[in-house]
């Protein structure tokens, strides 16, 4: 890296270059994804031969008394939560309270990413600044070391968003992020771990079906490589079993249910020949901290971890169900949320300050404000009626409203535009619930929004031409009209996604997206011995914020204090 390296700021969700390009880059590989699947590609690559450099690294782990393993999901997105998480985990050791007394967790050996390395498109610079440079920076090669730790990823919808492509050259070729070595060949994989455990990772692309090379692979993993009662940790890229309760057609669930169902604890499809144990399921999507857990008829405990707090804006959890009642096993229920409720109910309140916090997309809104003046005006010039200010100066509110009708009537444009506002804002509704007629609160807000326009119009014109004979009126009118449309555009538009999200709860990404928080970051950190697997669910209440930066190139480093962490809550262990 020649350039000068600049530590990225969270990504601004509405800024509408980003809208517009991830929207695109969303709409693309939807539809292109199923006709150029890469992970049938991948199946086409050669599985290590026995004795390979990888082959004996990776058998390296049965061979462990005891092995510790990190989860993080999410990174990519700023540089200092993505950097803060990064260095936390490269120490050689954490030292945490569990009961009052202290424990001492190694650095992890196997390090797995569970998808969406980078936001929010994966171009190769993007996963250089945003993900490369902080994990280098925060654990950097060290030459001769025989003992350095292994990397491993599964894809997330963001990673997807170029095919593939990029993914495959950062994670799949063994290279080196900083001291970290990437193993892998595939977006998936099966890694044997000491005392009977195993880790699989599947890559369900853009939420679709696993694709039939990839069960081919977990099949011949299942039938000659394991042994009947081999307990398996399942890394997936979205919290399913959250997504089946919360809204109504998403199949996600069901599409994970059947794999565990028939490749892992059934054997539904009589394909595999034996059953294995389901030890926990860990996945991202939702930035945030969340542990379900239900016991079994046998009181064995199941648990489905959310940890997707490694570098993205915080999801907040307050619409969280408690309970999971529409999963195939009953009686599941929320354990342990980071942030808890009360702290993300105030975080919410946040979007009272949207102006502030997204001003691109609120200056869009101004200059939509000057776009309906111009048209507004262009219709009442064209009529040769005079100064328009004076006129509006000289009517009510309620004969302009009229007159403004009128216009809406014979001016097809400015109709058109109306219309498209209103569509656009009713289209922005969160529809996922499947609440009946929810459409209705998109459409008001719509109708809020085109209403506004016009009514400042009508107070800014009116006000301004009143104090003409002080300023250059048509400069300030057009100032005035811009920054109050920006801002009491924004406003509304914060208040909709704060009233939506409290009454509803609906717009659970954008009513979170808006705040952008780098705070309430979070990854596993796991044992595996022989009594089981102990995982240490690490939280970081408030990421460092100031890192200075030394050098370039591959000698980058940044100094800083680390963050405090904590354990988020106490280990969840499950007894082999």
């Amino acid at each position: 890296m020649k350039y000068k390296y600049k530590q990225s700021g969270m990504v601004n969700w509405f800024e509408p270059a980003i809208l517009l390009q991830t929207g695109l880059k969303s709409v693309i590989s939807g539809l292109f994804g199923n006709y150029a699947d890469r992970r049938e590609m991948e199946a086409a690559l050669d599985v290590p031969a026995p004795g390979s450099v990888i082959s004996r690294e990776i058998a390296e782990y049965t061979a462990m008394e005891e092995i510790w393993i990190d989860f993080i999901s999410d990174t990519g997105d700023g540089f200092n939560p993505t950097y803060s998480i990064a260095l936390t985990a490269a120490q050689p050791s954490l030292k945490v309270k569990v009961k009052g007394e202290e424990r001492v967790l190694p650095r992890a050996k196997v390090l797995v990413l569970g998808g969406d390395q980078i936001y929010p498109t994966p171009t190769g610079d993007i996963y250089e600044n945003k993900f490369k440079v902080p994990f280098e920076a925060a654990l950097p090669e060290v030459e001769g070391d025989e003992n350095y730790p292994h990397m491993y990823a599964i894809p997330g919808n963001h990673d997807w968003y170029d095919g593939l492509g990029s993914f495959m050259k950062v994670f799949c070729q063994q290279r080196w992020i900083g001291n970290w070595k990437t193993m892998q060949t595939r977006s998936y994989f099966a890694l044997k771990l000491p005392h009977n455990y195993w880790i699989w990772a599947t890559d369900i692309q853009l939420n679709e079906d696993i694709d039939k090379p990839q069960l081919n692979y977990f099949t011949d993993v299942a039938r000659n490589k394991m042994q009947a009662g081999d307990r398996v940790i399942l890394c997936t890229a979205e919290p399913a079993w959250i997504y089946k309760q919360l809204y109504a057609k998403d199949k996600s669930y069901d599409r994970l249910r059947y794999f565990i169902d028939t490749y892992i604890t059934e054997d539904k499809a009589e394909c595999i020949g034996k059953k294995f144990e389901l030890a926990t399921v860990l996945t991202g999507d939702l930035h945030h901290y969340s542990h379900y857990c239900f016991k079994d008829e046998k009181g064995e405990a199941n648990h489905y971890i959310g940890a997707g707090g490694g570098g993205g804006f915080l999801h907040l959890t307050h619409n969280l169900p408690p309970k999971l009642e529409k999963l195939k096993e009953k009686g599941i229920t929320l354990q342990k949320a980071f942030p808890d409720k009360q702290k993300s109910l105030r975080l919410l309140f946040g979007n009272l300050i949207f102006p502030v916090k997204n001003y691109y997309f609120s200056i869009l809104l101004g200059f939509l404000h000057l776009l309906f003046y111009w048209l507004l005006l262009s219709r009442f010039s064209f009529n040769d009626k005079g100064n328009y200010l004076e006129h509006l100066d000289s009517i009510s509110f309620g004969k302009y409203l009229c007159e403004t009708g009128l216009i809406l009537l014979s001016n097809p444009v400015l109709s058109l535009f109306s219309v498209l506002l209103i569509y656009g804002f009713t289209k922005f509704t969160d529809i996922k619930t499947g609440i009946r007629g929810i459409w209705l609160i998109g459409l008001i807000h719509g109708l809020l929004q085109c209403m506004l326009i016009y009514s400042l119009i009508w107070l800014i014109g009116t006000s301004t031409y009143q104090s003409m004979h002080l300023y250059n009126w048509q400069f300030i009118f057009l100032l005035e009209l811009l920054i109050a449309g920006s801002f009491i555009g924004g406003l509304l538009m914060g208040l909709y996604l704060l009233l939506s999200n409290l009454l509803f709860g609906i717009h659970i990404d954008e009513s979170s997206s808006s705040l952008a928080s780098e705070n309430y970051k979070n990854f596993l950190r796991m044992s595996i011995n022989d009594k089981g697997l102990t995982i240490y669910p690490i939280g970081i209440r408030k990421v460092t914020t100031r890192w200075n930066q030394t050098e370039n190139g591959k000698d980058i480093r940044f100094n800083g204090d680390l963050p405090e962490y904590e354990m988020i809550e106490n280990p969840i262990f499950i007894k082999k």
